[in-house]
């Protein structure tokens, strides 16, 4: 054997085991590939979702603030029924467009136990009423006035919803704007409706 059929014969051998190392490489990559699009989709999935749910329901805080006629309501005298708390204000487009699916949300689930309300983060009663001479509303409004009560709630961004079960614990949250009349709004709230 000659030193060109040595080194054919080495170079052979060397090629068959980097051609088995990349074929072990697009299989691992394949396979890698495949599960970490599982992966990729199963969190975009997630992440689609309106609501985010609680492993384990917080007690909703207790507060009591005022309605644009001057009356006091208190979260807790709703208990028994599912409440809708809705933190928004008039300088944001996405809680203008929610407007019109809570008022057909309340016409259609206030019979069932239903409660909504738009509570209005840090802004005056006459700024509201200016806003809504433009922009009818019938959805109950209260007054954060110094933001107090959506801090106890974790508020960080407008707008930002809450769903209140029957017992008093905050199950779901949706940050950003929401059809309350789509499918998956509607599926949420007429579980917690169904729950006793």
């Amino acid at each position: 054997m000659n030193l060109w059929q040595e080194c054919s014969g080495k170079m052979r051998k060397k090629i068959g085991q980097v051609r088995q190392v990349l074929i072990a490489l697009v299989g691992a990559a394949i396979i890698w590939g495949t599960q970490g699009a599982c992966l990729i989709l199963a969190q975009a999935s997630a992440e689609q979702s309106l609501f985010h749910t609680y492993a384990k329901p917080m007690v909703a805080p207790e507060f009591s603030l005022e309605n644009l006629d001057g009356k006091m309501v208190n979260l807790k005298d709703y208990r028994g029924k599912v409440v809708l708390l809705n933190f928004w204000a008039t300088w944001c487009p996405n809680c203008r467009q929610e407007v019109p699916s809570f008022n057909t949300l309340q016409a259609k689930y206030f019979s069932q136990g239903l409660e909504i309300y738009r509570i209005n983060s840090k802004e005056s009663r006459e700024t509201i009423l200016k806003f809504l001479e433009k922009n009818p509303n019938s959805t109950p409004i209260l007054l954060d006035k110094t933001g107090k009560v959506g801090k106890l709630f974790g508020l960080w961004a407008h707008p930002t919803s809450y769903l209140v079960d029957r017992q008093g614990m905050v199950r779901c949250r949706a940050v950003g704007m929401v059809d309350w009349t789509g499918m998956e709004a509607i599926h949420v709230i007429n579980l917690l409706l169904g729950e006793k």
